[in-house]
């Protein structure tokens, strides 16, 4: 039997239980030889043994107790008593706490939930095999410090949706980790808790009275430039109210080393000169690297960026990449509340007019692109990802984001140009194509009228014969 010790007396287990005597009982067996441990019990019937009796208080009255019993400790523990523990993790996670509470960065922790219980994403058993941090995790299994604990009103928010949050929020505010941990791992089952519906009512009235429950986050914008720069205006008023910093990430090369036109180098001095940019970032040509992987790094340096100014969240864009401002606000909006490491959204190609959509989405995933993406990440080139993508710009991430088409939509004005031979000739996968393919591109385009229902251009599945639909 393991012994108590001044580490351990340290942290309260609280159990939280209505009419689940049983395994409220297993999970006070688990920790008592650990940790000072309490069964909680709102309301059962029959009552729970070895329990603290209360009528049915809810998840926000046992929330508050818990806060009270562990007054005088430094760490509380919040388990609901569905959550199940198998034998092989009786001893290991214990152990594991004890190690969490010696770490002076952290300020909440959870074991992993395995992939057939109930979770949020963040919660899941990752391939880590060991702790990781997320943003937050719920509140089924919860050790925290108590000073971030909180009494939280009962009477707006009875069911107590929202403290997990909370407590989460607070620790980040602090500088603390909240810990998923990928060693371990429990079962929370599916179909217990409370009505969704009603605890979601409680929970944003609740929130309404806590002046600093919502995140805030900075997000900017980086837009890679060279040629193309006739879109950029359209493309920034669209979204820039939207938005804290936008910044062109420009080149005075093409990554073959063609120097860029005086018109687009001047359209890119004027839009900062007219404050609808607030800088221009010159990258350097890379001549030793190939051109899609100086993309990759182009796209890193507007990460690394915005990352030093402090900026939470950047969309590393080109230059003929809309978006429509209320897509963007909305899917922004959903950033701000579950602060995912990357992101990711549908886009459609148009050619030659803005309503001329190339008829090209031929795979079995949606195609995606990056859309916000924490400024921590950074891209890697070519990686192994679950759906179509550009392979310059692929983040490797534990908590992606994928928004479906009908939410947000990237408007890809691929191939529309005053002048489609600069892109032609000095794009990054300009070494895929033969000089008869470039010469074919370009006389295409330049006779392509609305009359016509196919476009020549080289494409992996369709041959060079791409249909076309005027919207």
């Amino acid at each position: 039997m393991a012994q108590k010790t001044t580490q351990s007396q340290r942290v309260v287990v609280t159990i939280f239980n209505y009419n689940n005597n049983t395994n409220a009982l297993r999970l006070k067996s688990i920790f008592e030889p650990y940790f000072k441990t309490y069964i909680l019990d709102s309301g059962s019937n029959p009552p729970c043994p070895k329990a603290i009796h209360y009528n049915n208080i809810y998840y926000g009255g046992m929330f508050n107790e818990a806060i009270k019993k562990s007054r005088n400790h430094e760490w509380c523990c919040i388990i609901t008593s569905d959550v199940q523990i198998a034998d092989s993790m009786t001893e290991a996670i214990p152990k594991r706490m004890l190690d969490i509470i010696s770490r002076s960065n952290v300020g909440c922790y959870q074991p992993s939930c395995v992939r057939q219980g109930r979770s949020h994403l963040y919660g899941y058993t990752s391939s880590t095999g060991n702790y990781r941090a997320v943003p937050y995790f719920e509140g089924w299994f919860q050790l925290f410090r108590t000073r971030l604990g909180f009494p939280v009103d009962v009477s707006i928010n009875q069911i107590g949706w929202g403290t997990d949050l909370y407590l989460c929020k607070k620790a980040r505010d602090r500088g603390l980790l909240n810990i998923v941990d990928d060693a371990v791992a429990v079962y929370h089952p599916h179909g217990t808790g409370f009505d969704n519906t009603e605890a979601q009512k409680q929970m944003q009235k609740w929130a309404e009275s806590v002046p600093d429950f919502e995140n805030s986050i900075k997000v900017g914008v980086g837009i890679i430039c060279y040629e193309g720069t006739e879109h950029l205006r359209d493309i920034i008023t669209e979204i820039r109210p939207l938005v804290d910093e936008v910044v062109l990430l420009w080149s005075d090369t093409s990554y073959n080393g063609v120097p860029a036109s005086p018109d687009d180098k001047a359209e890119v001095e004027a839009i900062l000169r007219d404050k609808l940019a607030d800088n221009i970032v010159t990258f350097p040509l890379i001549q030793y690297l190939p051109p899609r992987e100086q993309e990759t790094v182009r796209r890193n340096q507007g990460l690394t960026y915005f990352h030093a100014k402090g900026i939470d969240y950047a969309l590393i864009m080109d230059s003929d990449e809309f978006y429509k401002a209320d897509e963007f606000a909305s899917v922004k909006e959903v950033v701000r509340k579950w602060l995912p490491k990357s992101t990711y959204c549908y886009y459609k190609n148009y050619y030659k007019y803005k309503n001329c959509v190339l008829q090209d989405d031929c795979f079995s995933k949606p195609r995606v692109v990056p859309f916000l993406c924490h400024t921590s990440q950074r891209f890697d080139f070519d990686i192994p990802f679950p759906n179509p993508s550009d392979p310059t710009r692929r983040i490797k991430s534990d908590c992606d984001y994928f928004f479906p088409k009908e939410t947000i939509t990237m408007h890809h004005w691929s191939w529309i140009r005053k002048d489609i031979r600069k892109k032609i000739l000095n794009w990054s996968a300009a070494a895929v194509f033969t000089d008869s393919d470039r010469v074919e591109m370009i006389d295409y385009y330049e006779h392509f009228d609305d009359r016509q229902t196919f476009v020549r251009m080289p494409h992996k599945i369709k041959g060079n014969k791409v249909e076309v639909k005027f919207d």
